[in-house]
């Protein structure tokens, strides 16, 4: 009785597989008159906000990409690779004669500080005078187009008060 029952099962498992396969292969090609699937938008189908957002868009918009980033050149080692927007001031030695004066220039990530006198270069900037408080660089690099006039000195606090930028 087992054995009828197994064989009936099989024969109309396989049955039904032969059923469903001959009803794929005779299927005809979709014509463009058929119905699109549930989720396809119609090519000329606006939403109409009526002063809602579109909950379909997202609401934050995406960063604008410029049209020809240039890579930036390697940076040399040492002194010279250093933008003055990452340079730290870790301290200041003055001296009684000016051209003695020296700047510790420390950087994130590197192993030791750097020491810089007047006249040494950065990698944008050049160390135009040290004091005991202030230390004062002088940019090479050309203004940006859009502010022509933007300052060609920045001068950093040797040690800034609590709540100042460094």
């Amino acid at each position: 009785m087992r054995r009828v029952l197994v064989f009936t099962s099989i024969l109309t498992f396989g049955a039904s597989l032969f059923v469903f396969s001959q009803a794929q292969s005779q299927t005809a090609p979709a014509r463009p008159e058929d119905p699109l699937p549930a989720l396809t938008v119609p090519k000329d189908y606006r939403y109409n906000a009526g002063g809602r957002r579109d909950p379909f868009v997202n609401p934050v918009p995406k960063p604008k990409r410029t049209a020809a980033a240039t890579p930036t050149p390697p940076r040399p080692p040492g002194l010279k690779g250093i933008p003055v927007r990452e340079a730290l001031i870790a301290g200041v030695v003055t001296s009684k004669v000016p051209s003695m004066n020296v700047v510790i220039i420390s950087v994130p990530g590197a192993k030791a500080p750097y020491f810089a006198h007047v006249g040494d270069e950065l990698y944008d900037a050049v160390v135009k005078s040290i004091k005991l408080d202030t230390v004062t660089f002088a940019l090479t690099t050309p203004p940006p187009a859009d502010d022509p006039k933007a300052p060609r000195e920045i001068v950093r606090k040797v040690r800034p008060k609590s709540g100042e930028d460094k």
